[in-house]
């Protein structure tokens, strides 16, 4: 009962500052859920006519709110599946793999909709990304989705632990845009660092950075950092 009159007090102030729009969300095979991590999905899959769902507090959809309120209990995953159930999806994409909400969008047993997610950042573990995965509720149940894109196997292997799921390594989408060189081969580093991580003393990857180091040393090459950082935290990182 604590927990879901939390939930409440949290969408009160979610609908009381975002815009409400007052029309069906439109048909599409394809739904990308989450404008925030849609690139570069939206431009990926431009030629299916994505449709892309807000869920960062840019929009409510009113039809699909009122379509929820019957098991407003669900929470936010009664309003994804009434938003769902306007659009009709074959696919559903996002890049918000660690939202458990997006875990639970095969809870109901006769859909036909396939849902994927692609990892959006270096996961420490799964206890610390996503706790939820681990309650009493599983294995596999009602955590489940089709298919995981990772970096690499290590995260798939955690999840797997506990939750039914397939996984494909497929690298970082994004680290892949960058532009490449033609000159000496060089590794680039997208910088995970997080100040609030140093402030808790909480697995920064020391030892990951420790091997690279080593590794580049042996094969004399260069090392390139992509900073995280803004302004504020720019000094933190660079002394990190």
């Amino acid at each position: 009962m604590k927990a879901f009159l939390q939930f409440l007090q949290r969408a009160f102030k979610y609908f009381r500052n975002t815009k409400r729009v007052w029309r069906r969300p439109s048909r599409a095979s394809l739904l990308i859920i989450d404008r925030g991590t849609a690139s570069p999905l939206d431009e990926m899959f431009a030629h299916h006519n994505p449709h892309i769902m807000e869920i960062r507090g840019e929009s409510v959809n009113m039809f699909a709110l009122l379509r929820a309120l019957p098991k407003i209990h669900l929470g936010a995953v009664a309003y994804l599946e009434a938003y769902i159930d306007f659009v009709k999806p074959k696919l559903i994409l996002s890049r918000t793999d660690n939202n458990h909400t997006l875990w639970q969008l095969k809870r109901r047993p006769n859909v036909t909709y396939k849902v994927a997610l692609i990892q959006n950042g270096w996961r420490l573990n799964l206890e610390f990304e996503m706790p939820m995965l681990l309650s009493p509720d599983g294995p596999f149940s009602p955590w489940f989705v089709d298919q995981v894109f990772s970096y690499g196997p290590t995260w798939v292997a955690q999840i797997a632990r506990t939750t039914k799921v397939e996984g494909v390594v497929s690298g970082s989408m994004l680290a892949n845009t960058f532009k490449k060189s033609d000159h000496q081969p060089r590794v680039s580093l997208v910088s995970t660092f997080r100040s609030g991580y140093v402030h808790q003393k909480l697995d920064l990857g020391l030892g990951l950075y420790q091997s690279l180091d080593s590794y580049l040393t042996k094969k004399d090459l260069d090392l390139t950092i992509i900073g995280f950082s803004g302004d504020e935290n720019v000094n933190d990182e660079f002394e990190f």
